[in-house]
């Protein structure tokens, strides 16, 4: 099913729409209820009969008749009950799958600075804590507001039959009730978004300190992070007890009043079994239908306390299916198939959002499809920035792409993508065998032959002898047990098997070394002479065979030209070049 947020911009509507395909399983699940209801609300009345049979001197027949109904309503009670649990918990666990799924497609259609100012804590708590209170509310919370309803709705009837003046003077104290939930339930809600947003910030936490859990014991500052995991944890415990702190004076205040309720049907009703105004019997099943009643009006604050809390989690979910989209193309769409490999750049400047400075400035060059370009300049100077403006990660603030020719504004951001094959600076692997990393873009993930001759492309050939699983060797979280230079070689064998028209390679081999380096691109050189790439690079000698290369300096283009063009001007390069080659040739000696 598709969900779309921006059509139902309150929690409530949107509660309506998760449950809109399942209206029939709901319908079941209420008809289920109600016979069980039905069955449930009968007992009190047939045991008034039976009573006032045995004050009468009536024969047994009539009892055994009262006995035999009272076995049926709780042999239909047990069957329903199976079938009404069938249909609310089935729902509510197919309605909160529907909205995971949801959540995450539209994750992976968002722009890359929505997951810049977005922590992945706070993500995988929406995505976990918060549906399980949706589901507890789309399930059991569902269930107790329809079985609430039908005992408000059928036992005071009931009651007035049996006593009219009684069941009135006994329902007196229960007008407290609607004052009490206008006085809590705006507390609830907001206890719960604080609860919930306290959880994220715990996550986020635990998320993090997981992650970076070798650099926190290299620095030796195990101590300082659990400090400061505990401080999140008495944040969330605080949070939490204000919330306990309403529930506990609510449910109390609830039974205390269903409590003065019986008092005064015992009272009452006492003296009027005495006065002889109603029968044993009549009073017995009153008294039941109390106990009964007790059931909906502590229901009523577990009520509110589910919906509140669902409500804020609801909303919190909300805040991510608003997020917009990656924006697509709207000109007609262009085949990717369609579209050449060349890239021209003309006067490209961007600016990070809330930066002072713009991170590129007036960039402009031309690439012919199957060339190569290398890009290549101090740190900071805007070359992985570059790489995400061609890849429409980001959009410029002015300037032009075109790519094959075809305006890359224009080109629908899916057949955009599908150009490029990326190995990023930061290596990412999934907890997958190598062979699944590699063929990771193919459909058919099963083809070994073919990993392994990308793994060897990648120089990964050797390594793979010595892993005890070769390609099937099972990767732990983001590839932890490789080197960095196997990392970052399997993710190039990744990028390889895409088979895209460009590949760009953003400083992907700077945890190999010099000679290994310089076999992998001899090796790329060799198997993608029909693609065009773009290769980011701190190290000069990896980039000497381009066909054109760009220094960039504070987001600007220093200097443009071919590997012998560069160091006959004798500028940045052409220093930045000797630098590097006597530190190469004093390291040999």
């Amino acid at each position: 099913m598709t969900l779309q947020a921006d059509n139902h911009p309150t929690p409530q509507q949107f509660t309506v729409q998760l449950l809109a395909p399942y209206k029939k399983h709901l319908l079941y699940g209420m008809a289920s209820l109600i016979i069980v209801d039905v069955a449930d609300i009968m007992p009190p009345v047939i045991l008034k009969y039976a009573i006032d049979s045995i004050e009468r001197g009536q024969d047994f027949a009539t009892l055994a008749w009262c006995g035999l109904a009272l076995l049926l309503t709780a042999a239909i009670q047990g069957v329903f009950r199976f079938f009404w649990r069938q249909f609310f918990l089935g729902t509510s666990h197919h309605s909160v799958y529907d909205l995971r799924k949801a959540m995450f497609a539209h994750l992976l259609k968002l722009p890359f600075h929505y997951f810049s100012r977005t922590r992945t804590g706070d993500i995988m708590s929406r995505l976990t804590n918060d549906i399980q209170e949706i589901r507890f509310m789309l399930g059991i919370g569902i269930l107790v507001v329809l079985d609430a309803s039908f005992y408000f709705l059928t036992v005071p009837f009931i009651m007035m039959w049996l006593s009219p003046r009684l069941t009135l003077i006994t329902m007196t104290p229960f007008i407290l009730i609607p004052v009490m939930v206008v006085m809590v339930k705006n507390s609830i809600h907001n206890r719960s978004k604080d609860v919930q947003a306290r959880l994220s910030d715990l996550s986020s936490r635990a998320e993090e300190n997981l992650s970076g859990v070798r650099v926190i014991k290299g620095f030796r500052i195990e101590e300082s992070e659990i400090s400061r995991f505990n401080r999140c944890g008495l944040e969330f415990v605080r949070d939490k007890i204000k919330l306990a702190n309403i529930e506990s004076l609510f449910h109390p205040a609830l039974d205390l009043v269903v409590a003065f309720g019986m008092v005064v049907l015992l009272y009452f009703g006492g003296n009027m079994v005495i006065a002889g105004s109603i029968t044993l019997g009549s009073f017995i099943a009153l008294e039941s239908y109390m106990l009964k009643l007790s059931w909906p009006m502590m229901a009523i604050g577990w009520i509110i306390n589910i919906y509140q809390r669902s409500m804020a989690s609801m909303e919190r979910c909300l805040q991510v299916l608003r997020e917009p989209p990656a924006t697509a193309s709207d000109q007609p769409q262009t085949e990717s198939n369609s579209i050449g490999a060349a890239i021209e750049v003309s006067d490209l400047s961007f600016t990070y959002p809330e930066a002072t400075q713009p991170g590129l400035k007036n960039i402009s060059f031309k690439l012919e499809e199957g060339q190569t370009l290398g890009i290549t300049g101090p740190v900071g100077s805007g070359k992985s920035t570059l790489l995400r403006l061609l890849m429409k990660m980001f959009h410029p603030d002015s300037g032009q792409i075109k790519i094959g020719g075809a305006d890359a504004a224009q080109i629908p951001l899916k057949n955009l993508r599908e150009l490029f094959a990326y190995v990023p600076q930061e290596t990412f692997l999934f907890s997958e065998s190598i062979r699944e990393n590699i063929l990771f873009s193919q459909e058919n993930k099963d083809q070994p032959e073919v990993a392994r001759s990308f793994a060897d492309r990648a120089g990964l050939g050797g390594d793979l002898r010595d892993f005890p699983d070769g390609l099937e060797t099972m990767l732990g979280e983001r590839g932890v047990n490789l080197s960095g230079g196997q990392k970052q070689r399997v993710s190039l064998a990744r990028a390889l098997a895409a088979g895209r028209p460009i590949l760009i390679l953003d400083d992907c081999t700077s945890a190999v070394d010099t000679e290994t380096e310089q076999k992998i691109l001899a090796s790329l050189r060799q198997n993608t002479r029909r693609s065009t790439c773009i290769i980011v690079s701190h190290r000069m000698v990896s980039l000497q065979n381009a066909d054109l290369i760009i220094y960039l300096d504070n987001g600007e283009i220093a200097e443009m030209g071919t590997h012998q063009q560069l160091l006959e001007k004798n500028g940045r390069y052409a220093r930045a070049w000797q630098r590097q080659r006597l530190k190469a040739e004093l390291e040999k000696s």
